[in-house]
């Protein structure tokens, strides 16, 4: 079975960062089901990557994520629907609404982080512990700013 990933070295490497944030996103998503949580989209994971725990904004989130603020509200809709979100008033501004995740979706985020750890020791056992050390060590790097000069 051929794999969506390519080894390439001509692709760019914003691509292959791309990819292989798929490839993690799509890990986490498989094994958290697999622990008994609802099937999540791409879209949903995001959204949980992005909130504060104390409660965001949904046009902060949809900045965040890079998505129009009502395929963020469509997507915090099916979060609330799986009782892994819920929306509250903003406590500073009453006419704004606060994603805040519900105690479910604290249990979802703890067991993800379990899972987080699992895929990355699988990704030592796969690609060697000084590959892992390099890939961290080069994530973690002050890049500088993004915008062009």
């Amino acid at each position: 079975m051929s794999s969506y990933l390519t080894s390439d070295m001509n692709q760019p490497l914003a691509r292959l960062l791309l990819d292989r944030f798929r490839w993690a996103d799509r890990a986490l998503r498989s094994r958290l089901a697999a622990r008994g949580w609802p099937e999540m989209t791409p879209a949903q994971s995001l959204v949980f990557a992005s909130i504060d725990l104390d409660g965001t904004r949904p046009s902060e989130l949809a900045r965040r994520i890079g998505v129009s603020r009502q395929a963020v509200h469509q997507t915090i809709a099916e979060l609330v629907e799986l009782d892994l979100l819920t929306l509250t008033a903003d406590p500073v501004d009453g006419r704004a609404k606060l994603v805040v995740v519900t105690d479910a979706g604290r249990r979802n985020i703890s067991a993800a982080r379990e899972s987080l750890t699992e895929i990355e020791s699988e990704l030592r056992a796969r690609i060697g512990d000084d590959s892992v050390a390099a890939l961290r060590d080069a994530l973690t790097a002050d890049w500088g700013s993004p915008e062009a000069d």
